[in-house]
């Protein structure tokens, strides 16, 4: 969505628009799919308790296939990065992925910081691939990066069981779940104002910017009423996933906010 924004945004011609389209596509299944691999792979004992759905719990398929398509994908990767001129951003997400699942995850600071901070290595190739950044994209990939590293704990309130049980030190379990659920509470409830202050409304005031910024707010506060409601997993499941939307609806919101 964001590549697709920033093409739309420098009036790309029709040919090479939708060539980045599907370039970015690609690019980024295979962002998501190495991260995704390396963390099941390494995170089977904890999905046992915490998703015990996922295939390799399942036995759905087996590690050695696992394994072999990590390493096909880990070079796949970095070479469509170079083949759209963002492959120092491909190299740095991969250092990113390893330090995360190889460990790093066990660190509340590492785990949100990955997660919090790759945004960059997220954002930054999805514009560079449609244009030479700018001040406007680096504003962007920080106005969603600082916020995501403090309020991705509400990723870990689902979890809490199994990671007490696996000595996983997460936020919730460093600073208790109370304690979180308060500060994610407060944190949601004033997210809105980063979209209205640094991002949807920076373009100038528009009926479709107004619209945007309702939809972005509701989803904010929709989180902040949901956080100190109920404590069970699947509720938090569903909360986190309303983070997802949020974070959807604001890269799409781009289409009006460049």
């Amino acid at each position: 969505m964001f590549t697709l924004a920033v093409g739309f945004h420098y009036r790309l011609p029709p040919g090479r628009f939708a060539v980045i389209a599907v370039a970015s596509v690609v690019y980024f299944w295979l962002y998501l799919y190495t991260f995704c691999l390396t963390n099941q792979l390494a995170g089977m004992h904890e999905d046992q308790i915490n998703k015990p759905s996922r295939p390799l719990v399942e036995g759905d398929t087996s590690r050695q296939g696992a394994f072999l398509r990590t390493g096909l994908t880990f070079v796949a990767f970095p070479l469509v990065g170079w083949a759209l001129g963002v492959w120092q951003w491909a190299l740095i997400w991969q250092v990113m992925t390893l330090l995360h699942n190889l460990g790093g995850s066990r660190n509340w600071v590492v785990k949100n910081a990955v997660i919090g901070f790759g945004v960059l290595p997220m954002l930054g190739p999805a514009w560079q691939m449609a244009a030479p950044l700018t001040a406007d994209a680096w504003r962007w990939m920080l106005a969603l990066a600082i916020p995501i590293f403090f309020l991705i704990p509400v990723q870990d309130l689902r979890d809490l069981h199994g990671d007490a049980t696996t000595r996983r030190m997460t936020f919730p379990i460093a600073f208790g779940e109370t304690f979180t659920r308060r500060l994610l509470c407060a944190g949601f409830a004033l997210l809105p104002l980063v979209d209205h202050f640094l991002l949807i409304r920076t373009s100038g005031a528009s009926t479709l910017g107004w619209f945007a910024e309702a939809a972005t707010a509701a989803l904010c506060w929709t989180i902040a009423w949901r956080v100190p409601c109920r404590r069970t997993p699947a509720y938090d499941h569903r909360t986190y996933r309303c983070f997802e939307y949020w974070y959807t609806a604001v890269l799409t919101s781009a289409f009006i906010a460049l």
